[in-house]
């Protein structure tokens, strides 16, 4: 029996370091991991994924990024909103314009177009020439009876880049496109 003692205590080490943090995923491993759940379109794992690279290094503001739109896309709103403003404190210029961009998305879907509307404009703060930002924010406005505004932005949309805007003005409000 004796003899057993150093065999068994080998074998629960090994066990134990086989399970300890040093073999751990590192934070990109968990966060290319969960980028493959919501790929799949498994918002919940993803997440957890991102969760785990979030955890291992607070400052990883992709992973806040994803992590927030898995939670949009599962319609855990304040999770997503909470993420998103995670994502414009750590983040620089692009990833502040994002963030906003996509915040104001979640307030949007959740009834808060004035709240949008302060979104969309700072994400057009950081980058101007964010055509959906335009789009989004004229479609918000529209929400909150500002036509004129809505016009303007979707004018702004069709300058900036969005062809299907620019189509749809053509075919329905050929006037606004010759405003200056």
């Amino acid at each position: 029996m004796y003899n057993l003692i150093p065999y068994l205590l080998a074998a629960l080490l090994s066990a134990f370091f086989a399970w300890t943090p040093l073999h751990a995923d590192s934070p990109k491993q968990s966060f290319n991991k969960g980028y493959k759940q919501h790929l799949s379109g498994s918002h919940s794992n993803a997440a957890t994924y991102y969760t785990k690279a979030i955890r291992s290094k607070p400052s990883y503001v992709q992973a806040y990024l994803m992590r927030a739109a898995a939670y949009h896309s599962l319609k855990e709103y304040e999770l997503a909103m909470q993420d998103y403003t995670k994502v414009i404190e750590l983040g620089e210029k692009y990833f502040k314009a994002v963030g906003h961009f996509n915040r104001g998305m979640v307030q949007y879907d959740i009834g808060k177009y004035n709240a949008a509307i302060i979104d969309f404009t700072w994400a057009l703060s950081y980058d101007h020439k964010m055509a959906i930002a335009y789009l989004h924010r004229g479609i918000a406005k529209g929400r909150v009876g500002d036509r004129n505004g809505q016009v303007t932005d979707f004018l702004y949309a069709a300058r900036t880049g969005d062809f299907e805007v620019r189509k749809w003005l053509k075919k329905h409000a050929p006037h606004v496109l010759e405003r200056k």
